[in-house]
């Protein structure tokens, strides 16, 4: 029989079960409103042309210059496959082309391994956080891993011949054939009028392509939008909306900037910021390429698009000078959209518990060893800019990590961080994370020790380049070598690899690559060339 007593009691038992339970769900919901918001800013084409990096010497980026001095800049990041799908696919999964053999731009979501894994919006959604994106993140989307997004990429606008987008008039008809996008560089102000034909009617004015509709531009102040102009008013309102919702948990957004990737087409002011007849071109020795492999086993656009611009005007100069010009442009229209964004989201509630991270898929041989385009192992397609900015390591801002990394490391960091919880992998035939978290060079950018490898690993399809503190060793598939000195030939004009002096040297990189990829190939037998493997 139950006594007032054991009534008293019981009583007593529920009321402090509830409030314990009251007590877990408020912390649960108040640590996850502690979680750190993160915004993911990436770049495409983006190369060092940033003044912080000295890619340039004329380059005015003066708001990636700034968020430079308010994180940490690593000075020796790398893309691990250095051209937009492979790259984008990698660090969205954590997962290495090495890995997974996603190297080309097949379908990520129907490779056995990348498929088989969490993607960066996949995780955080399980992890308590909302996740959103605008612009060009994935090179193929997948919308479902998504809460929510801006706009979808589009690269534009374009000249219009009345039926379909075409080359820019103006832009010299040798390098125009390279193709659409490849083939465009010119000023809005450059308004393209394309003659009639007998196959189209000719048509005067930008277009828009993705909205199928003409592209407006009186002035560079009266002008439709760019798109990502269009993506940073996508964002300042998202903010906006993310500020006035009291019960919205920690969120992560991706903002995927699409210049400087072609066509290189900017306002008129950004040209203007670099007349021609000042402009510096790419420091480029002749006979460069002599001494190098690529050709043995490689080809594609970016020997092309060299050899059609220089067939495009009666000196190189000229051609790389106006090419120069164009892509600067663009950095500089990249540099303000940074600006943009960081403005709308310092000026906002989620300043001081948001962590930015910004990098480029890849960068650009501008010229250098008869090259015009991405894809190559090389300094200028592998370095990228890559910058980290968390509130709780304000103490260490302004400085620069030399260590290499890549973009292997995006994921890995992000998820030590945000202190992410439970397994990347979805089933078997998924992969555990390839890359290694940046988070000890946060804590101590002059000396911090990580777990990570001394190089970072670049691969074009199976074809292998691994970049040191002071070296960059190449191995082709044929098993051809390239090895230059960034010690004494920062430009890597002279390729050192069979060079008796750096024998050892040759042989520890060597040693890592094997290390990280057992499959290369050790001997020039092994492995015939294999010919063009770009699309």
């Amino acid at each position: 029989m139950k006594t007032r007593r054991d009534f008293l009691k019981n009583l007593i038992a529920g009321a402090c079960a509830t409030f314990t339970l009251h007590t877990l769900c408020s912390n649960s919901v108040a640590d996850q409103r502690r979680k750190p918001n993160v915004l993911m800013i990436v770049s495409d084409d983006l190369n060092d042309y940033l003044g912080v990096m000295d890619g340039h010497p004329q380059a005015k980026t003066p708001n990636l210059d700034k968020l430079a001095r308010q994180g940490i800049l690593f000075a020796n990041a790398h893309s691990n496959a250095p051209i937009c799908a492979p790259s984008r696919a990698s660090f969205m999964t954590g997962i290495l082309p090495t890995t997974s053999k996603n190297y080309g731009f097949g379908k990520w979501q129907k490779n056995s391994v990348l498929k088989s894994v969490k993607t960066l919006p996949e995780y955080f959604r399980e992890n308590g956080y909302k996740a959103y994106y605008t612009g060009k993140v994935d090179h193929q989307p997948k919308y479902s891993a998504w809460d929510g997004i801006g706009l979808k990429q589009y690269h534009g606008p374009v000249a219009y011949n009345g039926k379909e987008p075409v080359p820019h008039p103006s832009v010299p008809s040798a390098f125009g054939s390279v193709g659409l996008l490849d083939g465009t560089f010119a000023s809005l102000a450059d308004i393209p009028a394309v003659p009639a034909s007998k196959d189209a009617p000719g048509y005067t004015g930008w277009w828009h392509a993705r909205r199928n509709k003409p592209f407006r531009y009186v002035n560079d102040d009266d002008r439709d939008k760019m798109w990502d102009e269009e993506s940073a008013d996508w964002f300042r309102g998202k903010i906006k909306s993310l500020e006035n919702d009291k019960n919205h948990g920690p969120f992560f957004i991706a903002f995927g900037i699409m210049s400087p990737h072609t066509p290189h087409v900017a306002p008129q002011k950004y040209f203007d910021m670099y007349p021609l007849k000042s402009l510096k071109i790419p420091v480029i020795k002749e006979g460069d390429n002599e001494d190098c492999k690529y050709d043995e086993v490689l080809g594609g656009k970016g020997r092309t698009h060299f050899t059609a611009l220089k067939e495009s005007y009666s000196e190189l100069d000229e051609g790389l000078r106006a090419y120069v010009q164009a892509y600067l442009a663009c950095v500089s229209f990249v540099d303000d959209i940074v600006g943009d964004v960081m403005s709308t989201l310092d000026n906002s509630k989620f300043k001081d518990n948001t962590i930015v991270i910004l990098f480029s898929d890849h960068g650009y041989n501008m010229g250098e060893k008869d090259y015009l385009f991405k894809n190559s192992l090389w300094e200028e397609s592998t370095r990228i800019p890559f910058i980290i900015r968390d509130p709780r390591y304000a103490k260490n801002a302004g400085k620069t990590v030399d260590h290499p990394i890549s973009l292997i490391d995006v994921y890995p960091t992000i998820k030590d961080l945000c202190d992410l919880k439970g397994s990347t992998v979805k089933n078997k035939q998924g992969a555990e994370l390839d890359g290694h978290s940046l988070k000890p060079f946060l804590e101590d950018p002059e000396s911090g020790t990580w777990d990570g490898p001394d190089v970072a690993l670049s691969v074009v399809h199976e074809n292998y380049s691994v970049r040191s503190k002071n070296y960059r060793y190449i191995r082709y598939s044929n098993g051809s070598e390239e090895l230059y000195d960034h010690t004494e030939d920062s430009y890597e004009w002279h390729n050192v690899a069979d060079n008796p002096k750096y024998a050892k040297i040759k042989e520890k990189l060597k040693a890592q690559l094997l290390k990280m990829v057992p499959s290369v190939p050790t001997a020039a037998a092994n492995k015939p060339a294999s010919g063009n493997v770009r699309k």
